[in-house]
């Protein structure tokens, strides 16, 4: 584990690919709106604003507190940490918003784009948490830590 980044800047940089990493899964994808309405909310904005609110703050801080214990790169470490974050969907949240386990009152292949686009977020999200931490003065500091 890197002891060069504090906590503050790991929940930071998780907050900031969070948050680019959900704009551009809202942005590639309708299914949203469909999914906001199917679970009866029926202000789109309602929907997308709750899924900015979960895709930045909430995943995307747990991400910047749990990245330095997964293995691989950065990027495969997102899409183990979001691969998480859709079975807890598919599992107790759908559920509990009458999208039925594993999303299926949504469609036979719900599960499937449910998972599918978690993955893709926690690439996305993996990959520019990565760029963020992987900056000159990190590893001017990495250097300056490991020659003590």
């Amino acid at each position: 584990m890197r002891t060069d980044v504090s906590i503050a800047d790991r929940i930071g940089n998780g907050i900031v690919a969070g948050f680019i990493a959900t704009l551009v899964l809202s942005a590639l994808h309708e299914p949203v709106t469909l999914l906001t309405a199917a679970v009866g909310v029926r202000a789109p904005v309602t929907g997308l604003l709750f899924h900015f609110f979960v895709g930045t703050l909430l995943w995307g801080s747990i991400f910047g507190l749990v990245h330095d214990y997964l293995f691989g790169p950065a990027w495969l470490r997102g899409v183990v940490s979001a691969g998480g974050a859709a079975l807890i969907v598919m599992f107790a949240i759908a559920p509990l918003t009458g999208s039925g386990f594993l999303c299926l009152k949504l469609g036979a292949l719900a599960p499937v784009a449910v998972a599918l686009f978690h993955l893709t977020y926690g690439a996305i999200l993996g990959a520019i948490y990565g760029k963020l931490i992987d900056t000159d003065e990190a590893r001017e500091q990495l250097a300056h830590h490991s020659h003590r």
